[in-house]
């Protein structure tokens, strides 16, 4: 079932649909659904999923979960030292270690442990979103990881506080990425602890999150937090409320960290109460509202990468061109992990373009964070590659928050994955000849309908003057500073 809360309803433009508590669709897909007048839509299945070679898609799966897959984002390298492996990289998403538990684990907490490749039953453990997200201070009050449907990547935290019933929502819930932590960075002092040092942003974060699956809005990867924090840092939520509503919020909430805030914040949006709640219209709307300006439009604070509105969604701080392109291609945040899986993978530099030069024709393909190259040859490739990828991934329903399998975990595979196995999969699942090639050429053809598409609706061929654009504070960062966009 999919359903929409109060904010499609009331067609707030930033709304979306729920399918399951803590898994939406946003970009304004809620307010589409109740245009229509329609609350939900409910599917009910009677048969299963057929597979043309059981045995095959078992041995496919078996050899992936043992061989190629790692954590979230398909980092292959723990964060922490570990006995069984030779690297380890701080900012790997495999954070799993000995004295990381899910402390508030049914039947008393589990330590997540030093967790190498091999085992399909210990995969799960690789990956501990809320700390990783929250900090430390989510530990106590983490249950499990849990995830999309069947996925063996956990990546979705599940939390237990008792504390957040009295704001009004469910003591559990959880999320994944910017879901998880984006509610608290209105507060300009941050969220105010309650017993522990730095629980007011777990319990802050729980709070909002749950809200938002209640109202069912959607934060525009958080855009909608930064364009609160630009409004009211800069004045202009006091330039253009109305004095009465100004002074009706509690803004003095806002400034002490008050959870309290959130919950009437979130209330005016998804109920369109006054001025204020035009901030859920999309960045686009309020600059030509509230006549922003370019001090808005070119703020590097505020991360908005296009004029249309829309944020960095790995861009110029992930192998810059290559990043930066995949950006421009579409009309919301790109939502494509392809190269980043790539770069994050916590693999040494060396390797990471040795790998490149395999695939792209040249090691110059990827360059050093923060040592950012000229355009080449190589570089357009890998750029091509990213989107034709996340075109195939959205199309056959596979994550390109894991796929591709473009590095492995083994040392015994020189660390390098295996690009030919979405081909292999679908030949076993559906009995149709495939290569990676055909697939690939599948994407590509996805890609131009997509791009056919986009000019048809805006009445341009002229992409590259009249879409492709990028906000100016892109061209005037400091590149050594790039790698603070990385979300």
């Amino acid at each position: 079932m999919a359903a929409i809360g109060q904010a499609g309803e009331n067609l707030v433009p930033l709304s979306g649909m729920l399918n399951s508590r803590n898994h939406s669709g946003g970009a304004g897909t809620g307010a589409i659904m109740g245009s229509k007048n329609l609350k939900a839509i409910a599917v009910e299945g009677t048969k299963g999923v057929n597979i043309a070679d059981r045995q095959e898609m078992k041995r496919l799966n078996d050899y992936m979960m043992t061989e190629l897959i790692g954590a979230n984002n398909n980092h292959v390298v723990p964060s922490t030292p570990q006995s069984w492996a030779e690297y380890s990289d701080p900012k790997s998403r495999w954070t799993a270690r000995k004295g990381l538990f899910w402390g508030a684990a049914e039947g008393g907490p589990i330590e997540t442990g030093e967790i190498p490749p091999g085992n399909q039953n210990t995969v799960g453990f690789r990956t501990y979103k809320s700390v990783f997200d929250l900090g430390p201070a989510a530990e106590k009050y983490t249950v499990k990881m849990s995830g999309c449907h069947s996925c063996p990547i956990r990546c979705m935290t599940q939390m237990n506080i008792p504390r957040v019933k009295e704001f009004g929502v469910p003591s559990t819930g959880g999320n994944t990425c910017v879901a998880n932590f984006v509610h608290t960075t209105i507060f300009p002092n941050g969220p105010k602890d309650f017993e522990d040092k730095d629980d007011g942003r777990v319990i802050g974060n729980l709070v909002g999150l749950n809200l938002f699956d209640d109202y069912g809005l959607w934060c525009n990867y958080g855009q909608l937090h930064r364009d609160f924090t630009y409004c009211y840092s800069k004045g202009v939520f006091k330039r253009v409320l109305p004095a009465e509503e100004y002074a009706e919020i509690r803004w003095d909430q806002l400034e002490a960290g008050d959870v309290n805030f959130i919950k009437d914040f979130y209330y005016r949006l998804a109920h369109r109460v006054g001025e204020l709640s035009h901030l859920a219209d999309g960045s686009y709307a309020i600059a030509e509202r509230w006549n922003l300006g370019e001090e808005y439009w070119g703020y590097a604070k505020n991360k908005l990468w296009s004029p249309f509105g829309y944020p960095v969604h790995h861009v110029n701080e992930a192998s810059a061109q290559v990043g930066s392109i995949v950006n421009c291609m579409f009309n919301r945040d790109c939502m494509t992990h392809t190269h980043i899986n790539f770069i994050g993978s916590g693999l040494p530099l060396k390797l990471q373009r040795e790998v490149a030069k395999e695939l792209f024709g040249s090691e110059d393909a990827y360059d050093e964070t923060k040592n950012y190259t000229p355009i080449n040859d190589a570089k357009i490739k890998y750029a091509k590659w990213s989107l034709l990828r996340v075109c195939l991934h959205n199309a056959v329903t596979l994550c390109n928050w894991v796929w591709p399998m473009t590095v492995s975990p083994l040392k015994s595979r020189n660390y390098r994955g295996d690009l030919a196995l979405e081909a292999k999969f679908f030949k076993a699942i559906t009995g149709e000849e495939m290569t990676q090639e055909k697939l690939d050429l599948a994407a590509e053809r996805i890609f131009t309908l997509h791009r056919a598409y986009t000019v048809k609706l805006m009445q341009t061929k002229d992409m590259r003057n009249e879409h492709d654009l990028i906000c100016s504070w892109v061209f005037d960062k400091d590149p050594g500073d790039a790698a603070n966009l990385l979300i």
